[in-house]
């Protein structure tokens, strides 16, 4: 049940966003690409890092070290695109990054996962995670909707304004339905995994949001901006990494910090968004 709904979900949440989203600001990015540039080299390349540091730092078990840096290295989640624009930010830089993202997961997550079991377990493995299924899903549930959803509101302003404060309101309902059927959909592994890997997942996701927002900083990445890259920095594509686990490494032991994550993302990502909320020059754009 849940492997139809979520994306009917998700497909649901795009399309809100669609509506919210101007065609200009894709434009706007191309014209000054440098927070694209930024999280994609911290995605890539930053977060496996952090995750390998606090598996070591906590001690975690192989296979547990393995999931974390797995996760890590997870191409960004859809959901990020919804959160991003409660947060009050940039939702162009947040598609671009989840679809590149995306595109490059065949490449990044056999590398990461090589890297991780060699270090970790001493194992040489090899995975080859397909493009088309990996791709595919995204430019359905995201490009796809996104797109109609926007060309829409550009050429039916009017429309969309009447259209907008429902869409809101549908799509608040999907995603706490979303997050819900994810959390659920772990089933009782997600117990064991909470007391195997929560305090390392959670050390993770908040290194990592650290790690964006200094990085960002110090590129002079506006705010707005840097709430994409927090979202997609933090919202992983946890349904890549578990199905690496479970169906292409036969090792679902692997994919406990996936199952954990999937609470731990959500949590600091709603977090976040409470608190940008309050900032007063996101009040004065809602």
């Amino acid at each position: 049940m849940a492997a139809v709904l979520i994306p009917l979900g998700l497909v649901i949440l795009m399309l809100a966003v669609g509506l919210e989203t101007r065609l200009d600001a894709f434009r706007a990015l191309a014209r000054a690409p440098r927070a694209v540039a930024v999280g994609l080299i911290l995605e890539v390349a930053g977060l496996p890092l952090v995750a390998a540091a606090v598996a070591q730092l906590f001690g975690l078990a192989p296979v547990h070290a393995v999931g974390l840096v797995l996760v890590a290295a997870a191409p960004a989640g859809v959901t990020s695109n919804f959160v991003t624009l409660m947060a009050g930010g940039d939702v162009a830089c947040s598609v671009v990054l989840t679809v590149a993202t995306s595109a490059i997961a065949p490449l990044v997550v056999p590398l990461a996962l090589a890297a991780a079991f060699a270090v970790f377990a001493d194992e040489s493995v090899r995975v080859v995670l397909p493009f088309g299924p990996t791709f595919g899903a995204v430019a359905l549930t995201t490009v796809a909707p996104l797109a109609l959803a926007a060309i829409f509101a550009h050429r039916r302003p009017d429309a969309a304004d009447r259209l907008r404060p429902f869409a809101r309101r549908v799509s608040m309902v999907v995603f706490l339905a979303i997050v819900a059927a994810a959390i659920v959909a772990q089933g009782w592994a997600l117990l064991p995994a909470i007391r195997d890997v929560g305090p390392a997942a959670l050390a993770f996701d908040l290194a990592g949001l650290a790690l964006f927002v200094a990085v960002a900083r110090g590129a002079r990445i506006d705010r707005v901006r840097l709430s994409a890259l927090v979202m997609t920095g933090g919202l992983r594509n946890v349904a890549v990494a578990l199905t690496v686990a479970v169906a292409l490494l036969a090792r679902p032991e692997v994919g406990a910090a996936a199952t954990v994550y999937v609470v731990v993302m959500n949590a600091v990502a709603l977090t976040w968004v409470a608190i940008v909320r309050r900032l007063p020059e996101i009040k004065d754009a809602r």
